[in-house]
């Protein structure tokens, strides 16, 4: 499958009534002022290290289900990366945005930043520079196409397929 921009949000509309929270979290790598080799080679270790956080988090969250049934026992999961072709803001680093959904309804919008935090900077080492939201009726649109703004640009490779996950079992259940 070839992933292009209308293939990438036409996935993360038919999943929009699944996502329950959106989150951007920044990374220790910068772009500014970097050879394409060293960009690849930043943003290959930070889907490693996106990985890591993916699996701490799961298993905060669901415990060993996680790994024995992870259709039904992980959360929907879908991470864009961002700034990957920025070259020209210094401030402004190779971060993920990550939609969410499939979290336990006991959770708090403060305790799934609690424990992306705890995952990300603690376990992953990546910067405490962690924002979340509920998306509103209002905005969903919008945060879909946010997470997805460079694939305007061309770069279609900011959808991190790879650590995308979907427990469509769980899913089914709603």
């Amino acid at each position: 499958m070839q992933k292009n921009m209308e293939t990438i949000r036409e996935f993360l509309n038919q999943q929009e009534k699944h996502i329950t929270h959106y989150v951007v979290a920044q990374s220790h790598y910068f772009a500014y002022h970097k050879q394409a080799n060293d960009i690849e080679r930043m943003t290959f270790n930070l889907r490693k290290d996106f990985r890591h956080a993916r699996n701490c988090f799961n298993k905060e969250l669901y415990g060993n289900g996680a790994i024995r049934k992870p259709m039904l026992y992980s959360p929907l999961l879908i991470p864009t990366i961002e700034g990957t072709r920025e070259v020209s803001n210094p401030k402004k680093s190779i971060h993920y945005n990550i939609y969410l959904g499939n979290l336990p309804k006991a959770l708090t919008t403060e305790d799934i930043k609690t424990l992306w935090t705890y995952c990300w900077v603690d376990k992953a080492k990546q910067k405490n520079d962690i924002y979340i939201t509920e998306p509103l009726a209002n905005t969903q649109s919008h945060l879909l196409n946010y997470g997805t703004k460079e694939a305007q640009f061309g770069n279609t490779g900011c959808w991190d397929f790879e650590n995308t996950q979907i427990p469509y079992l769980a899913l089914k259940a709603d």
